[in-house]
């Protein structure tokens, strides 16, 4: 029967993987016959444990002789194993893995890779790490300080020197920075070429490759050549998890046990040992010692130090996955003299993360927040210092105790308000007013008004929609006025098309400007398009030809009998806000709209009109009374893409919205 302990009693199984019957075992493993299967893996221990194994694994084999190859290589380590558990002098003990199948000549081909380069590092050598007598903890473990990433897996790619390079950064940016990033060790393996990818390179070249570019988040530039099989350089586009320049320069640290005790109580520190020998292979926990010489192969991280059982040792954070060793950790011994163990002491070096000041980290979060890559480091240069103009500005803006709204960071904000200005607005006033039915003026009658309202609340909005880099916000006015008209008249929200009108309404300029009433006159003479039918596309900034005879109707022709403006008052407007959603024109040309965040804005612009907003209700907060609008620059924008602006200001009110303000008449008549 398989014997699933040694002398002392440890599993060579950490799985408790029931036993099936023999052939039923087989045949999940690989597609042959039962009776072949049986021929080439015999029923003894060394073939149950293989079957116990591959279960517990998912291993399936391609052929009957891949899969006797791999048994052949599964039973010489499983020999190897038991005979070193049954010593009772190891302070370690090793266990059947994922790697259990393939020889010691395959696993070092396949999973070690480092390679001590013949020139140092050629960017800020910034000296070498001694140490100088301090008090040094009795022990260190970084993993409890928020300093290292969860395990990572190399696969079968000999990137270990990139996995340790980037561990080191991780830790060092954790504790510059008080943010732990998981970074891209692609990018390493992918884009450093004085390294060589899957054949090998050293955790210095790695620091002098990253010294000199931002290094990339894990998320965007994910870790793809586990296969052995390495890609083309795609850093240009990934996010920026350490921006250039947060790696300033590395050090190497002194060949003596102290000296790395002193650099690891600091940072985690990337350390090169020897790994080409079995042991290293089947480890699974305890303390290894007297296992390896010096011959240096294999990069991994040092995260701390400490003592066990009484036996010293250093933590190290291995690239092979958690099924290695204690969850993808393990303990090499400490004190034991000379290079150390596994000549863990000959070639050690840590990153020195240059920590950013407010700005850079503002900007580094921002990036992270908004998804925001830029194709030159120039180019990002000038967003930040976009960036940090308006992060500037907002803070200033909000240290005013007496104002009645904040602002924030949102995605607008790597631009200039020049740039926002150029793409985000575009009401034009129409020299010519209206041609169509023109309905008359609304004007208050004296009749009571609703002390507030909110149409989102009564089923006559649709969700907030996005402009994007199209001065087409006039479009999504008259769109937003029309599917709350409509909604009102036929009792359905139907989300309406701005492209046709961007596209089809030739008396406006689509992505250059237009205004409410001739965007309501184009709609008077035409079915309207539902959004389905005809989506939004121009967000680009450029406009494709009209195809609205092959759309679906939203509202039919005739549905739009013809508009009303509204008289210049703020009772005229309460008074038709209340009986519809209302476009209105603002002037939004300054800072303070780009970056409101939240509250009523007041005595922040004039009367200069730039841009076609919705106004679906108004209301009062914290005693001071507002008009409820909708935006067209997605939820990003104020309080998920509504904003409210101060009501009762006079003249022509808050931002000028009491001047140019307009609403269709939907007719029943033709409700379908």
């Amino acid at each position: 029967m398989l014997k699933q302990a040694d002398s002392k009693g440890s599993k060579l199984f950490s799985s408790t993987l029931p036993f099936t019957t023999k052939a039923a075992m087989r045949k999940t493993l690989v597609a042959s016959s039962v009776a072949t299967v049986l021929a080439t893996v015999p029923n003894d221990e060394y073939g149950q444990a293989f079957d116990h194994w591959a279960i517990a694994n998912s291993k399936t084999y391609a052929t009957e002789e891949e899969r006797e190859s791999r048994f052949n290589a599964f039973k010489s380590n499983y020999i190897y194993i038991a005979s070193e558990n049954a010593k009772n002098e190891n302070s370690y003990e090793l266990g059947v893995n994922a790697f259990s199948d393939m020889t010691p000549e395959e696993f070092r081909a396949t999973h070690l890779g480092y390679v001590k380069s013949v020139q140092r590092f050629q960017g800020k050598n910034l000296g070498v790490h001694e140490y100088k007598g301090e008090a040094l903890p009795t022990s260190v473990d970084w993993r409890s300080k928020g300093a290292v990433t969860p395990v990572k897996n190399q696969q079968s790619c000999g990137s270990c020197w990139a996995f340790s390079t980037v561990g080191a950064m991780e830790g060092a940016w954790a504790i510059a920075s008080k943010q732990l990033v998981s970074l891209s060790e692609e990018q390493l393996v992918a884009c450093s070429k004085q390294n060589h990818g899957c054949q090998g390179g050293s955790m210095e070249l790695g620091f002098q490759y990253e010294e000199g570019t931002q290094v990339c988040t894990e998320k965007s530039y994910p870790y793809t050549s586990g296969g052995g099989s390495v890609g083309a350089c795609q850093a240009s586009s990934c996010t920026a998890g350490i921006p250039k320049g947060g790696i300033s320069g590395y050090k190497t640290v002194a060949s003596n046990m102290n000296s790395l005790m002193s650099a690891v109580a600091q940072q985690p520190t990337s350390i090169a040992v020897e790994a080409n020998l079995p042991v290293f292979q089947s480890y699974k926990s305890g303390v290894m010692t007297g296992i390896c010489g010096g011959q240096l192969d294999h990069g991994i991280l040092c995260v701390g130090y400490g003592t066990e059982s009484g036996t010293d040792y250093w933590l190290v954070k291995n690239s092979w996955g958690t099924v290695w060793g204690e969850a993808g950790y393990g303990k090499l011994k400490r004190g034991k003299g000379g290079t150390g163990e596994c000549g863990i002491l000959q070639d050690d070096s840590y990153p020195v993360a240059t920590a950013m000041d407010e700005y850079e980290q503002a900007f580094l979060d921002f990036q992270t927040e908004y998804h925001k890559t830029y194709a030159s480091e120039e180019e990002r240069q000038s967003r930040f210092n976009a960036f940090k103009s308006n992060y500037i500005y907002i803070a200033s803006e909000n240290a005013k105790n007496e104002n009645s709204y904040e602002l924030g960071v949102n995605a607008f904000s790597d631009m200039t308000p020049e740039e926002f200005r150029a793409t985000h607005l575009g009401y034009v006033k129409s020299v010519q007013r209206f041609q169509g039915k023109n309905l008359g003026v609304h004007e208050y009658k004296g009749e009571a008004l609703p002390t507030s309202v909110d149409w989102r609340s009564k089923g006559a909005v649709t969700p907030v929609k996005n402009q994007q880099s199209c001065g087409s916000c006039w479009a999504f006015s008259t769109v937003g006025a029309m599917e709350g008209a409509w909604a009102i008249a036929s009792k359905q929200l139907v989300s309406l098309s701005e492209e046709q009108l961007v596209a089809c309404s030739k008396q406006n300029h689509g992505c250059q400007g237009g205004s409410m009433e001739l965007g309501f006159q184009y709609e008077e003479g035409t079915q309207v398009c539902t959004e389905k039918s005809y989506p939004y596309t121009s967000g680009g900034g450029s406009v494709g030809a009209c195809q609205a005879s092959s759309c679906t109707a939203g509202i039919p022709k005739g549905g739009i009998s013809g508009y009303k403006t509204v008289a210049s008052n703020m009772n005229s407007l309460m008074s038709a806000v209340a009986q519809q959603p209302t476009s209105i024109a603002v002037e939004a040309n300054l800072p303070v709209f780009q970056s409101y965040k939240s509250g009523v804005m007041t005595g922040i612009c004039g009367g200069q009109l730039d841009h076609g907003i919705l106004c679906v209700g108004y209301g009062t907060e914290s005693g001071t009374d507002y008009w409820l609008v909708k935006n067209s620059w997605g939820t990003v924008w104020g309080e998920a893409g509504y904003g409210k602006l101060k009501r009762g200001k006079g003249g022509t009110g808050e931002c000028g919205i009491l001047q140019d303000d307009s609403y269709p008449v939907a007719s029943s008549s033709v409700v379908v």
